[in-house]
């Protein structure tokens, strides 16, 4: 109960870990040896079967819409989150799932509400991922606000549930055409001499339309010869443009796909010079891919550092927009901490650290424009050659005047590394990107990630577990199991990282250091305090 009552304070326990260490305290031992038959569950309990997802003993196993399996040949095994959903932001829809609830697992309670209501709260709740509605004894309506993990759901509870998810673009409304002919009709009798003057009449009409089309297409065409180009050198001074041809042969038909995200997709390609390159085509027709495609330009376009990707040109041709950058050739940093079968060398991750931290803070104070990436996280740090890190996909980008120092906008980020005031919408700072950078590098140190399921209870949230570490003194904890590493992990390196991530990830703006006094931290050249627990 102790452990309990000193975690609650964490702002990140709310988010991952409260509902699942609640449900543990509540749950008495004949509860837990309920027989499955008789629930139904959904959620995301490290024990329980069908994490994530919708369990009945009948039919097995089945995930909510926004949910993949953890293993197609194991269904049990449940469901996760699928990364490339993006559900901070006006885009999201409350889909119905019927009448399950999951009692002692919500976060906030609004009341009175209607269901309207209920559903939109969630919707602009970046925390929110399942609203419950339903009327209470007094006949007020009241919603329960719902974040992951989910554990013990149950049916028949009279309420209604919504799981948030981004809609598809509708199917096709066109009728089917009719499978029976119409009746013929019998034509009015006319004169010859009618028939002649019809035929004349619908002879000029044709011939004017025609002359009428060809000149709009002259006049468009000569436009676009004369103006596009001027236009295109104008936005992207300095940078190649391509044809979609010319990328095309690129990548000889857009065969190997290096990655996948929420906009488009990656092709690994060579040009005439025999440089590699990495070309992301955006996907067509949606408004959210023209608007990443111009942010990127923007900003990456005029952006020249050692630890931003570089961007090498683009592609505005028609419906088609495709971005050109330097070829990674070690891929992305979420593979070398959690997909490699052995750890990456500490030295190599105090590297990548320091130079994502250098990174942020030319975006941040030495651009001419200052520039919030608002999506940190080990997938979009790409490693090159030796291991250098490069800040990628800015789609998410926030650029800002130079009398700026903050601004308000819509949601946007990943769920784990979002600052908490998105979910306030409060005033957006530079301090966004160092709580991402704060999350990210609690995961760099441990090579997990900051949400894990098949651990002990009181690792499950990274951050929880390594503040319970740095008070207990016992940090070695964090980094026994890397003992495969090249070089040796140096105790005093290690506690000075862990400070600065915890400083990072404060709940409050104020408290956390600039992304220049994160670098002189790194570095050694100044004195790191102990932080405040995570939440204070």
């Amino acid at each position: 109960m102790a452990m309990a009552i000193a975690l609650a304070a964490s702002p990140l326990l709310r988010h991952f870990s409260m509902i699942y260490l609640l449900i543990l305290l509540m749950t008495s031992a004949g509860a837990q040896q309920q027989s499955r038959k008789q629930r139904f569950i959904l959620g995301s309990a490290v024990n329980d079967a069908c994490l994530n997802g919708i369990y009945q003993n009948s039919s097995g196993c089945t995930c909510l819409a926004g949910f993949d399996y953890v293993e197609r040949d194991d269904p049990l095994k449940g469901c996760r989150w699928n990364a490339s959903q993006q559900i901070c932001g006006a885009s999201s829809v409350m889909q119905d799932i019927g009448d399950p609830d999951w009692p002692g697992n919500d976060y906030e309670q609004i009341t009175p509400v209607n269901k309207t209501a209920c559903k939109q709260a969630c919707v602009e709740d970046c925390q929110c991922i399942v609203a419950i509605y339903g009327i209470l004894a007094d006949g007020q309506g009241s919603c329960w606000k719902k974040a992951m993990p989910l554990k013990n759901g149950r049916t028949d509870t009279e309420r209604s549930a919504f799981v948030k998810v981004v809609p598809q673009p509708p199917p096709s409304s066109e009728p089917p055409p009719s499978s029976q002919p119409p009746p013929p009709s019998e034509p009015p009798k006319q004169s010859k001499e009618g028939k002649g003057k019809l035929l004349a009449a619908i002879g000029i009409a044709l011939l004017f339309c025609s002359s009428l089309f060809a000149a709009i297409s002259l006049i468009i065409w000569l436009r676009g010869a004369r103006l596009r180009p001027k236009e295109q050198h104008k936005f992207v001074q300095g940078l190649q443009t391509f044809s979609y041809k010319e990328l095309e042969a690129v990548t000889e038909g857009f065969k190997e796909k290096l990655g996948r995200g929420g906009f488009g997709t990656v092709y690994k390609g060579k040009l005439s010079d025999g440089k590699a390159v990495a070309v992301k085509k955006l996907k067509k027709a949606q408004e959210e891919g023209e608007k990443e495609f111009r942010t990127e330009m923007s900003s990456v376009g005029a952006s020249h550092h050692k630890n931003l990707v570089r961007l090498y040109g683009f592609c505005d041709e028609g419906c088609h927009r495709l971005l050109v950058y330097e070829f990674m050739s070690n891929g992305s940093l979420d593979r070398a901490l959690f997909q490699s079968e052995s750890y990456l060398d500490w030295q190599l991750r105090v590297q990548i650290a320091l130079g994502t931290a250098k990174g942020l803070l030319y975006l941040h104070e030495e651009c001419m424009t200052q520039i919030l990436h608002c999506d940190i996280k080990p997938q979009n740090i790409l490693l090159d050659n030796f291991y250098t890190a490069k800040i990628s996909d800015f789609g998410m980008a926030k650029l800002m005047g130079a009398e700026k120092t903050r601004t308000y906008t819509v949601a946007r980020g990943t769920m784990g590394y979002i600052a908490p005031e998105w979910q306030r919408n409060a005033a957006i700072t530079p301090k966004v990107d160092v709580y991402s950078f704060g999350v990210m590098l609690l995961e760099i140190i441990c090579c997990r990630p900051v949400l894990k399921l098949d651990v002990p209870d009181n690792e499950i949230a990274l951050p929880d577990w390594v503040y319970d570490c740095l008070r207990t003194g016992s940090l070695l904890k964090l980094v026994e199991h890397q003992s495969n590493c090249d070089s040796e992990i140096d105790s005093k390196e290690l506690e000075r990282m862990v400070l600065v991530g915890l400083w990072c990830i404060q709940e409050d703006p104020a408290l956390r250091p600039s992304i220049k006094k994160v670098v002189q931290m790194l570095e050694g050249t100044v004195e790191i305090g102990v932080p405040p627990p995570p939440a204070s």
